[in-house]
């Protein structure tokens, strides 16, 4: 028995030696070279690190090594970088990113993580410091768990991962000037009268909204992810020719030409109609009329839009001019279609409902906010199912139909083709995604 447990006693010790050569072994092996790359670019250019910790698992993840470097003054000279949001490029194995922004005076202008990096817009062109961190842990893992150490100590390994990576952090700190200049593009030079251009302005500091002046309407600015977006109507009756558009950014003034070419919209006959009480223009006006200048919100419809009515005639087209007993007219700015009473009227688009209410002018109406000014009238329904502040989507019941129904689609205050929006054509649906 006492041999026996001296032979234990020795294969015990044995073992104990076996694992502690391996652990050296693995130990003064295992280098630096067992980390991550840092592999971060921003605008292009590549970071360098300038502080770091890793613990590299050893034996299957038993323990760590610990290779670390602490975190210098040195700041990396950038230079002056031309674009308006420099990208990010980050490592696969990026976890999280804690990200902070300066602006030369010291003020803190972005504050959260590379990552969601992406929605930032410079204040401004000048001069700015970053300092970050890109860490790669376990995914149950925070970075309050991560032991660290210094160069060479061993560390219990946290177990989390089944094979064990690598785990740790680079830190970067850089400095930058920024001189970005804006770019406007637009979705066409030369549009049909009831069609729109689209416009898209992108390459620019700061958060303030352009402004767009043109005599084809009132023009507003949305803020998008890669900059701003704005829509301008070429109405039934604008002039045929050349239109200056000029876009004011950040007090830079750029000017671009559209050209709208004539469209014959034909003729039609009617019947004469009964003219409206003063009291009845009257509400129209205070009811209608502000929603033509009412601040342009996000976008919200997305692909072509939807007729409300499903089985219809077209009575009056837009752009019709209007025929009464042999004699000329105004022109339709609106389409009036005959429809099948009780059946559904359909949402042309998502959006928000502005207006839904009886008025002596036009009966029950239904008017939806569709984004970026754009916004659908509709007119002459027999019942209602909507109420104002109520959000639709595209297709969804908004009431029933009456025997008539009139649609007028505005931009502002300007009235477009609707069979354009039916078709999915034209710069309302230019670079959507």
């Amino acid at each position: 028995m006492k041999h026996f447990l001296l032979w234990l006693g020795s294969v015990a010790l044995g073992v104990v030696l076996l694992l502690t050569v391996v652990m050296g072994v693995s130990y003064e092996f295992t280098t630096e070279g067992s980390c991550p790359a840092s592999a971060v670019q921003f605008g292009g250019t590549e970071l360098e690190a300038n502080g770091w910790c890793w613990q590299v698992p050893l034996i299957g993840g038993k323990l760590d090594k610990v290779f670390a470097s602490p975190v210098t003054l040195t700041v990396q000279k950038l230079g002056t970088l031309y674009t308006a949001h420099p990208a990010f490029t980050l490592p696969d194995w990026y976890s999280y990113g804690p990200l902070t922004i300066t602006d030369s005076a010291g003020n803190v202008v972005y504050e959260g993580t590379a990552a969601a990096y992406d929605e930032f817009l410079f204040p401004a062109n000048g001069e700015y410091k970053a300092e970050l961190t890109v860490w790669r842990l376990p995914e149950t893992m925070t970075a309050a768990q991560f032991e660290g150490g210094s160069t060479g100590a061993l560390c219990q390994n946290l177990g989390l991962e089944k094979p064990a990576k690598p785990t740790g952090w680079y830190h970067y700190s850089f400095r930058f000037t920024l001189q970005a200049s804006a770019e406007v593009e637009l979705s066409a030079e030369r549009v049909e009268q009831g069609g729109v251009v689209g416009l898209r302005i992108c390459g620019m500091a700061g958060d303030t909204a352009p402004t767009v002046e043109t005599d084809l309407g009132n023009v507003q600015c949305v803020r998008t992810a890669d900059g701003w977006r704005a829509y301008i109507p070429a109405a039934y009756n604008a002039s045929s020719g050349g239109h200056e558009v000029n876009v004011t950014v950040n007090g830079e003034v750029i000017s671009r030409s559209i050209i709208v070419l004539p469209k014959d919209f034909g003729t039609v006959e009617v019947e004469p109609e009964p003219a409206a009480s003063d009291a009845a223009n009257t509400e129209f006006k205070n009811s209608v009329w502000p929603l033509y200048e009412q601040p342009a919100r996000e976008k919200l419809w997305q692909g072509g839009f939807v007729c409300p009515a499903e089985s219809y005639t077209t009575l009056v087209d837009y752009g019709q001019v209007k025929v009464e007993n042999g004699q000329q007219g105004s022109r339709s700015n609106s389409t009036m279609l005959y429809t099948i009473p009780g059946e559904p009227c359909r949402a042309p688009a998502a959006g928000v409902v502005v207006l839904a209410k009886e008025l002596a002018l036009t009966g029950n109406t239904v008017v939806i906010d569709h984004g970026c000014g754009m916004r659908s009238y509709l007119y002459g329904l027999q019942t209602l199912s909507v109420s104002q502040g109520q959000t639709v989507e595209k297709g969804q019941a908004v009431g029933a139909l009456g025997e008539e129904l009139t649609m007028d689609y505005k931009l502002g205050s300007k009235s477009v083709n609707p069979w354009l929006l039916f078709q999915t054509g034209g710069g309302l649906f230019w670079k959507e995604n």
